[in-house]
């Protein structure tokens, strides 16, 4: 084997392969850690051990960095029109959020927050409005 096809087997291990790894990495994390908690009390219940994991911040904030590292990595190594699928796919997301969730979930957490309600109302139709400006910017793009 040359060395230049050693360099280029290892740049795409590195750009295909570590992501991967990352994101296995993150998962694994959260399910052997729910294993663990079950295994120290076979008779809780999946509430229990998924409250037990919220409890120690270090699970969670491993689980979901490496997943998020190993995903963000996977982007920037795709090429370009991968990239931009990608973006329209998330912003495509963002929008259905904004105009179902935003004018419902949106709204319930900000009443949580114990905020006036002509404020509530206003951040819900500001979301969905928002929301289908989005929507239609990108079913122009399509066309």
């Amino acid at each position: 084997m040359t060395k230049e096809r050693e360099k280029r087997i290892s740049k795409e291990f590195g750009r295909r392969v570590l992501p991967l790894i990352l994101i296995v990495i993150g998962i694994g994390v959260t399910v052997i850690s729910s294993i663990v908690l079950w295994r120290q009390d076979p008779a809780a219940s999946p509430r229990t051990i998924i409250s037990r994991l919220i409890d120690r911040p270090y699970v969670p904030g491993a689980s979901v960095g490496l997943t998020l590292l190993g995903m963000v990595m996977m982007f920037f190594f795709s090429s370009k029109e991968t990239q931009k699928k990608s973006v329209k796919a998330g912003l495509m997301v963002l929008a259905a959020f904004l105009v179902f969730g935003g004018p419902t979930y949106l709204l319930y957490a900000l009443q949580q927050m114990a905020i006036p309600y002509p404020f509530l109302a206003f951040f819900g139709l500001a979301s969905f409005v928002v929301g289908l400006f989005l929507f239609t910017r990108l079913m122009k793009g399509r066309e």
